[in-house]
């Protein structure tokens, strides 16, 4: 039995890994703080620690995992102490990066693993791909047997966003205030439910043949991100009123949305998802956008019914942009 270790475990994402990995009869322990709400499964170790514990890592470390799964590494210092605290203590080390890291601006074609790491605008963007450089160097060494995985929009609990968070999207359609959509709202997203994500994620790991490479996971289908919004209001049951703003004129109002819309969502994204299928036996994405959406927009009315109110000051910059570009 493959014996897994969770970095992370409770996030959107993580926590569907989690769940795969008990289904794929792999032997799960979770490192995280606990103070996430969902429910573990009953398999599960939960080993309660911060990751800033030297103390605690180290001895987590010395359990020798088959495979360590780190989700919450964003900066190459983190990397760099986990080569040193895992180098010879576990068979394959998956790091979770991004496809945001891809080269932008993407003018044409599917997205291989091939492509270059190269997004000027997105900071967030850059760090994974240098946190990338320093593991491959450290396979390349013989310190640490690495594979990388690299998801793009995937979704669970939480309807995509556009400028603002899927929750506040939610909020404004509920409430018919108008939502932005970038430029005309053609370009192609790739929306990918956490639970197809994780039935490929369990397949990579133990998985001897994946060491040193690197593998995004995502549907093969795009929607235009007007498509997507209106999906959004029919899983709310509730229509939106979108306004078009270009990508640029929405960074003059705020530089927060370079990274998040110039360098990724205002391009048109399509990936190819051969290699990931070739090394899980053909896995597929089963779970359609038009399903996925209708959970998320349950929960979301539920968090709405429950009290959620939006950032004011966001809020108000969307009223503000909305009245200028009306």
């Amino acid at each position: 039995m493959t014996r897994v270790l969770y970095i992370g475990g409770s996030g959107e994402i993580s926590f569907a890994c989690v769940e795969a990995s008990v289904r794929a009869g792999q032997q799960v322990t979770v490192f995280n703080r606990g103070i996430r709400g969902e429910k573990l499964p009953g398999e599960v170790e939960q080993v309660i620690g911060d990751v800033n514990d030297d103390a605690a890592y180290a001895e987590l470390a010395s359990r020798e995992f088959d495979t360590v799964c780190q989700f919450i590494a964003f900066h190459t210092d983190t990397v760099s102490r986990d080569i040193d605290t895992f180098a010879g203590r576990c068979g394959q080390y998956v790091f979770v990066s991004s496809a945001s890291a891809y080269r932008k601006p993407w003018r044409s074609g599917s997205i291989t693993e091939s492509t270059p790491l190269d997004n000027p605008f997105w900071e967030y963007s850059r760090l994974k791909a240098a946190c990338e450089k320093l593991l491959f160097e450290a396979h390349v060494a013989g310190r640490l047997p690495v594979t990388i995985v690299r998801p793009s929009h995937t979704y669970r609990r939480r309807i995509p966003g556009t400028c603002v968070p899927g929750i506040h999207l939610a909020w404004r359609i509920l409430n018919d205030k108008p939502v932005i959509v970038h430029d005309d709202g053609e370009s192609m997203w790739t929306l990918t439910h956490a639970e197809d994500f994780a039935r490929a994620f369990a397949g990579l790991c133990g998985n001897e043949h994946v060491l040193g490479e690197a593998f995004h996971i995502t549907s093969d289908s795009a929607r235009s991100w007007n498509e997507i919004v209106d999906l959004v209001g029919k899983a709310l049951a509730h229509p939106p009123r979108i306004v078009h703003v270009p990508t640029d004129r929405l960074i003059e109002y705020s530089g927060h949305w370079l990274g998040p819309i110039k360098g990724d969502k205002s391009n048109s994204l399509v990936f190819d998802n051969s290699k990931v299928r070739g090394a899980t036996g053909g896995w597929r994405c089963e779970i359609g956008l038009q399903a996925g959406l209708g959970f998320a927009a349950t929960i979301a009315r539920k968090q709405i019914d429950d009290g959620y109110a939006p950032d004011e000051r966001l809020d108000a910059l969307i009223d503000r942009i909305v009245a200028d570009c009306e």
